[in-house]
């Protein structure tokens, strides 16, 4: 054997998740406020509420919408809106002849259900405009380096949630950061140490 230690994903993380809250100070409250760590876990966590509503919105609406069509014998791809028409041209599936001629159709009054699916449609970019927020925030959190050893504490138990969550760690709003917020926890540590 090499003699070099061989550590698994799992292993990382239970001991991440094992970190002790233990030995925080009685005056936690005036510490945390100190710490810019959790003030970013704050917007964060908004940010994470209104994405997780969005997308529950749009699959509701979606849903229904769908239901109702079903009802109606109507396929949503019998419907024509422009998102739908920009996309099949992109595609490939309609020529610019034919995408100028379909445009025409939309220009007169919309019928309920084109008004129902631009609807869903909407509602789908308003989920991903809060996924954007979300990563945005996520970035801004990995970013930010705790100054407590609470603010570290709670640094390395959020990544150790997100480490055990699947297929995260290719996720492209966090890029390299992942790596870089463990580092600014292990620095609290060490600089504790050194004093």
């Amino acid at each position: 054997m090499s003699g070099k230690i061989h550590t698994t994903r799992r292993a990382v993380v239970a001991c991440l998740a094992a970190a002790p809250v233990a030995g925080l100070p009685a005056a936690a409250g005036a510490i945390l406020s100190d710490d810019p760590i959790f003030s970013a876990f704050a917007v964060y966590e908004r940010a994470k509420a209104a994405d997780d509503l969005a997308w529950k919105a749009y699959n509701d609406l979606e849903e229904v919408t769908a239901s109702a069509f079903e009802a109606a014998g109507v396929t949503p791809t019998q419907i024509l809106t422009r998102r739908k028409l920009e996309s099949h041209r992109e595609l490939g599936l309609l020529s610019d002849a034919q995408y100028d001629e379909a445009l025409t159709t939309l220009d007169g009054p919309e019928s309920e259900y084109q008004a129902r699916w631009r609807a869903v449609e909407e509602s789908d970019e308003s989920a991903r405009a809060a996924a954007e927020e979300r990563g945005a925030a996520e970035q801004e959190l990995l970013a930010t380096a705790p100054r407590t050893r609470a603010g570290a504490l709670r640094l390395l138990r959020h990544l150790a949630e997100f480490l055990d969550q699947d297929d995260v760690v290719n996720d492209f709003y966090v890029d390299d950061l992942v790596g870089a917020a463990i580092r600014n926890a292990i620095t609290v540590f060490e600089s504790e140490a050194r004093a």
